[in-house]
Formats: C-alpha cells, structure tokens, sequence
C-alpha cells in the first residue's frame, strides 16, 4: 500500500506542477470547477492500476494455484488416456484442487479505497490552491 499512496502523490504532485508551470508561462489554469473531476478520475484510474491484483478475476493466490493445476492437468493428461478417453475436465480438477486459496477479490476495495483516500484530499487541496474561479480574468 505505501508504494501505491507514493505513486499517488506522485502524480499528484506532476498534475499541480504541470499547472504551475502552464500558469507561470502564461499559459490558462485550469477552472477550480474541474478540479473535483480531474482528482477523482486520476485517483480512481490509479486505485484501479495499484489494485489490479486484487480486483480481477484470477487473481491472487487461487488465480495462479488454478492455472498451475490446469496446466499440469493438461500437460500430463491427467484426465485423458492417450486413446482420448476423457473421464474428468481440468477446469474442475483445477477448480476444486484450488479453492481453499483466496481469490484476492476480499482485498479489492479496501484497496482501491485506501489508495483513492490518500491521494485525493492532497490532489484537491492542491488543485483547488492553483486554479482560476470561473470568470476571473487575472487569474
């Protein structure tokens, strides 16, 4: 989790940068009223990459167990003779074989709310220390 939150403030810190210096060099600051959006798309799209792990399908300890099981399952014949008789499937034998493992899933969104919570607060406050007010010209 502490890599994901320093990535967090990192881009944080890239996106007020990039502002400052847009800003410095004459260029327009950003409305304050988009403030709320951009923080909350780029910290969503960040828990999202950090969390990856947790929040497909597949993944975690079951994921890689099941995949293990299927592909020894297969590469071995397990379940078919070599007159291609079938007595089993390997998804089923790589599913039961793996289902004291946890998927991960658990994980999820304690996950990606933790990683949004730490980043958002500090990307607003700095979003909205560096932005114009609608209509303000001198801004």
């Amino acid at each position: 989790m502490a890599a994901g939150g320093a990535s967090l403030l990192a881009a944080a810190v890239v996106i007020v940068f990039s502002m400052l210096i847009t800003s410095s060099l004459g260029g327009p600051r950003p409305l304050c009223s988009y403030c709320e959006t951009q923080c909350r798309t780029s910290c969503e799209a960040e828990a999202k990459t950090r969390c990856s792990g947790y929040c497909s399908r597949g993944g975690g300890a079951r994921g890689g167990c099941t995949k293990y099981v299927l592909d020894e399952c297969n590469v071995k014949g397990t379940c078919c003779s070599s007159n291609g008789t079938c007595t089993c499937d390997c998804n089923a034998v790589a599913e039961r074989g793996c289902m004291h493992f946890s998927d991960g899933t658990l994980q999820c969104g304690p996950c990606t709310r933790s990683i949004f919570d730490q980043g958002y607060p500090t990307c607003k406050k700095d979003c909205n220390n560096n932005c114009k007010k609608k209509g303000c010209r001198h801004a």
